[in-house]
């Protein structure tokens, strides 16, 4: 016999999954592959995308067999390199397979208890039993803790031990409740959990080589990809300017895109990309529906370039001289577009306060509804006074929404900011204060307080410093807490019931009034580590070494502090000191809190 090597055949196939059939499938991902690394923003897309593409075929009085024909919706390329065990690789997909199983965790969690709601099903697409063990559809296990922490009790608290991507892997999982598009609810989650098992539709693309799989995976992402939609109406634009003016236009489309492609967004998403569907819907778009694939808004996001070729008539594009001067918009808007996002990430809460503080929200659309109110020409003056009008607005905005408990994600007001954007072009500074005034962005009233749950922990730590910061800023200490590290929610009562025996009668009330916002600060975390389980009357000489509205609770803030006491007087707002702080002290403070947002807003 010979010593040749027989040398093993490769090949490839591909052919096309249902999320449900691809899941039940189990996976993992060499060390080398790149962790988890998806953004807020890419969550909010995803679930925005299905909400609408569902929404299409979902009608009301639909039952669960009704799904069979709606439309599917795909979700791209998977890439797989097959493997002796039963665990394939995943060359190109994790990411989109990790989401998908945070949102089915989600969906189980929160749904489960709807009649004809498809339990079994989604479990079955999360996990496999192995011998008593969960094995997750993608089993790292560096993640496991972290998964099996979400699946069985939707928490889990990083440990030291955890890698970096761990915690981005429970920020996207609480994401996903502020995303949450408010039109999946108990009448159509069944239905909705049915078409993500069986029409959510992945391309699996496999091998049975690494080294082939890698070179399909290139084929598909660094060799021979189309023209991007810049490049496209780049090409487009240049095309249309006579050819002795063209150069010029070049340069200066060129220069462009390249100052937009240093703009670092919070989402994976391309700056250069983003700009062109904000300033078209914010400038120029008619049609702002999202359900509808014929308007305008949905067309600009799938193909700007496209959009921008079908309406040269609404854009005044006719002749070479037109075609210069809406790259001169370009420039020109795009510059602004870069100022907002570099004021953002200066993080000069003296400044840019609001910003700041919308960003610190998680927010991501008020670049768009703030580059639709400036006006081409306008002066540095004035896009700097628009951008503090409508950033202000927009704090306004989410803080009453959070007050509420209401969603402030994408797909909640989306709709809203850009509708808001076809109403605010072409006004003048006063037209736009005019406008604002008149809260064109439906907010509920401040009327019962806000209590702190896990879901609402990240945003009630910006409202609360929110709050400080406007007493802060009002008594000349500025000194924003969200630009200090490991700050955090900490209650004025520790967590002792018994101290409390003489106002109520069960701890379920006590913890009730404990998470009222009315016995919230913020404060750093290592005053909580020292302080959380003190008494008040510990706690409250401590906190005069602390934040401008926890140094209020203590008497010494009322005497020799001028800058504080003119603030509290000329505003009138009921600040007071507390030797106790008893159970009518909490209800003092939050309507404290409520007056302070109330006085900043019409001040």
């Amino acid at each position: 016999m010979s010593n040749s090597i027989i040398q093993q055949v490769k090949e490839v196939q591909s052919q096309c999954f249902s999320l449900e059939n691809l899941f039940a499938e189990k996976f993992t991902v060499d060390f080398y592959q790149r962790e988890y690394v998806w953004e807020k923003k890419q969550l909010e897309d995803l679930i925005n995308d299905l909400a609408n593409a569902f929404l299409k075929c979902w009608k009301s009085g639909d039952t669960t067999a009704n799904v069979r024909s709606y439309d599917p919706y795909f979700m791209g390329e998977v890439v797989i390199s097959l493997k002796t065990n039963d665990r394939s690789a995943i060359i190109d997909g994790q990411q989109r397979i990790t989401t998908f199983t945070l949102l089915l965790m989600y969906m189980l969690h929160n749904y489960k208890a709807i009649p004809g709601f498809p339990i079994s099903k989604i479990e079955n697409a999360i996990y496999s039993d192995d011998y008593g063990t969960p094995r997750f559809n993608l089993d790292i296990d560096v993640r496991r803790n972290c998964m099996l922490g979400l699946f069985q009790n939707s928490t889990y608290e990083p440990t030291n031990d955890d890698k970096q991507h761990v915690q981005k892997i429970v920020d996207r999982y609480n994401d996903i409740d502020e995303s949450w598009d408010e039109r999946i609810n108990e009448e159509n989650i069944a239905n909705f959990a049915y078409w993500i098992l069986g029409k959510v539709m992945f391309s699996k693309v496999w091998t049975n080589s690494d080294d082939f799989a890698y070179v399909i995976f290139e084929t598909m992402n660094d060799r021979g990809l189309s023209l991007t939609s810049v490049e496209m109406l780049r090409s487009y634009l240049l095309a249309n300017i006579a050819a002795e003016n063209r150069n010029d236009s070049i340069k200066k489309f060129d220069k462009t895109i390249s100052l937009l492609s240093l703009v670092k967004l919070t989402s994976k998403s391309k700056a250069e990309q983003d700009f062109f569907k904000v300033y078209l819907r914010g400038h120029y778009a008619m049609d702002l529906s999202q359900g509808n694939v014929k308007s305008d808004f949905v067309r600009i996001g799938n193909a700007f370039h496209r959009w921008v070729r079908e309406n040269e008539n609404l854009l005044s594009l006719n002749t070479s001289t037109s075609y210069i001067d809406f790259i001169n918009k370009i420039e020109y808007f795009a510059d602004k577009y870069n100022k907002i996002y570099t004021y953002i990430n200066a993080r000069d809460a003296k400044k840019y306060f609001y910003l700041i503080v919308n960003n610190d929200y998680g927010f991501t659309l008020q670049a768009p509804l703030i580059l639709a109110s400036i006006n081409y020409g306008d002066t540095d003056e004035i896009v700097e006074e628009k951008i503090q009008l409508v950033s202000k607005y927009i704090t306004k905005v989410l803080s009453w929404r959070v007050w509420n408990h209401w969603m402030i994600s994408q797909s909640s007001l989306e709709a809203p900011i850009y509708e808001l954007s076809k109403k605010i072009r072409n006004l003048s500074v006063n037209e736009i204060k005019a406008l604002l005034a008149t809260d064109p962005i439906s907010i509920p009233s401040l009327d019962n307080a806000t209590t702190l749950n896990q879901q609402n922990k990240r945003r009630l730590k910006v409202l609360i410093s929110l709050i400080t910061e406007i007493v802060a800023r009002e008594s000349k200490e500025s000194d924003y807490m969200l630009n200090k590290p490991d700050i955090e929610v900490e209650h004025i009562w520790s967590n002792h019931f018994e101290q409390h025996a003489d106002e109520f009668t069960t701890k379920d009330e006590f913890d009730n009034y404990r998470n009222n916002i009315g016995d919230l600060l913020v404060l750093p975390k290592s005053f909580n580590a020292s302080y959380n389980d003190a008494p008040y009357d510990v706690k409250v000489q401590q906190y005069f070494s602390q934040n401008i509205l926890a140094q209020t609770l203590n008497s010494k803030k009322y005497q020799n502090n001028p800058n504080f006491l003119k603030f509290k007087n000329n505003s009138s707002l009921s600040f007071k000191s507390y030797d106790e702080f008893k159970r009518v002290s909490i209800q003092e403070r939050a309507e404290l809190y409520k007056s302070i947002l109330i006085w900043n807003w019409n001040n």
